[in-house]
């Protein structure tokens, strides 16, 4: 046995996590017939949300069609995708004799698929029975093709499912290796179909996951690269992208930001920002990326005292000019450039316009402190920091500051 002092760190051993082959561009999406013929799909079930009015699932299917692949489709998924969608989808799965899913869609429909292969490799058992990191018992056999129509979820790409469990109305973090899609699209025409509003509100998230990722207590160097760079991108892009949804440029820079900043969280971990939005996702059906966007300005004020060097990081990759300034200055900068890109986004809801009441927080509080995502948050949070934020996320403006 070495007598080497290992001990020097709070997480002496990271993790740097497998992601799926993705083809990513536009018109990528035609792709799809020939990549799920590849992963061994004959039968598809298409898992989405309806995506109403875009023609994107009509367009998809066409293409599997056109390959040879059959198709049925499950378009019931809705924001917070419920246990009981799950085994709906599933349902339809069996019904249909399908040997895979193809998402198309958010995090949502991706979500959702990859739930619907952990109950069918475990015989129809209970998705509540699969919450926290690696609890699938038997290997995962169904391929998944995920196809990705907004510019924030990195579900894609990453280990993780989250699921709502309707009976204690909460959200399950699912984290195992064996749930990643085989493969995924990443199509720029596709996220052109956004209003607005979603095109806020995704980008928000994907912003949140580069932040989050960045500077997680966990320090995955690998993923710190990714997350800045994220951040640069979505600093550069998130503007255009929601003033004007034709703006090749803006779109096709959102596209690569979401993407990259799914490798980023996929090994880093994220933070209490993603804790409280799974919070109020569960109670309310508030849309997840809008939660983030609510409270990623207050968590990260807190935060700034732990690393204001990454802060001050993020603040030049935001294009702050911080020469002359103090690093901790850089790392209010880098926080007030996040509450104007919220404010140019139009993004003015509280935690409070979603429902949140003082008298929840005794209850939401401990779930906070028990997600999975709390772990990263560089700065160690108690139920009492936790109610503190919460309530500066349903102040007006929301911007942290006492």
């Amino acid at each position: 046995m070495s007598s080497f002092n290992i001990a020097s760190t709070e997480f002496p051993l990271r993790n740097f996590h497998a992601t799926p082959r993705a083809t990513i561009g536009w018109g990528a999406y035609r792709m799809a017939g020939e990549e799920a013929k590849a992963i061994g799909i004959k039968n598809a079930l298409i898992v989405s949300s309806g995506l109403k009015g875009t023609g994107i699932l009509d367009e998809v299917a066409g293409v599997l069609k056109a390959a040879g692949i059959s198709v049925s489709i499950y378009a019931g998924v809705t924001s917070n995708p419920k246990d009981h969608e799950v085994h709906a989808a599933h349902k339809v799965f069996k019904q249909n004799r399908c040997d895979g899913v193809v998402s198309v869609g958010g995090g949502s429909s991706h979500d959702c698929a990859k739930a619907v292969r952990i109950v069918d490799a475990h015989d129809g058992q209970s998705i509540r029975e699969f919450n926290g990191m690696c609890t699938t018992k038997k290997p995962i056999t169904v391929p998944q093709l995920a196809i990705t129509t907004t510019a924030g979820t990195g579900s894609e790409t990453s280990w993780a499912a989250v699921i709502t469990d309707t009976q204690k109305m909460y959200k399950m973090v699912i984290f195992d290796p064996n749930i990643i899609s085989s493969r995924a699209i990443v199509d720029p025409a596709l996220m052109r179909t956004m209003p607005p509003y979603l095109t806020a509100w995704t980008g928000m998230d994907a912003m949140t996951h580069a932040v989050e990722a960045y500077v997680s207590r966990l320090g995955v160097r690998t993923s710190q690269g990714l997350g800045l760079h994220a951040i640069k991108m979505i600093s550069r892009g998130l503007r255009d992208a929601y003033a004007n949804p034709t703006n090749a440029e803006a779109r096709e820079n959102m596209a690569w930001a979401q993407y990259t900043a799914g490798h980023a969280f996929n090994s880093a971990g994220l933070g209490i920002v993603h804790s409280m939005a799974h919070t109020l996702g569960a109670l309310f059906d508030s849309p997840h990326g809008q939660c983030n966007a609510i409270g990623l300005v207050p968590v990260e004020r807190y935060n700034m005292v732990a690393c204001p060097d990454k802060f001050r990081d993020i603040a030049e990759a935001m294009g702050v000019d911080t020469r002359g300034m103090t690093t901790w200055k850089a790392a209010e900068a880098a926080v007030d450039e996040l509450e104007k890109l919220r404010a140019d986004l139009g993004i003015t809801e509280t935690f409070a316009t979603l429902g949140l009441k003082e008298e929840h927080l005794e209850k939401f509080t401990p779930v906070v402190m028990q997600d999975v995502c709390t772990l990263g948050n560089p700065r160690v949070v108690t139920p009492d920091v936790v109610k503190m934020i919460f309530r500066h996320c349903m102040a007006p403006g929301a911007n942290g500051k006492s």
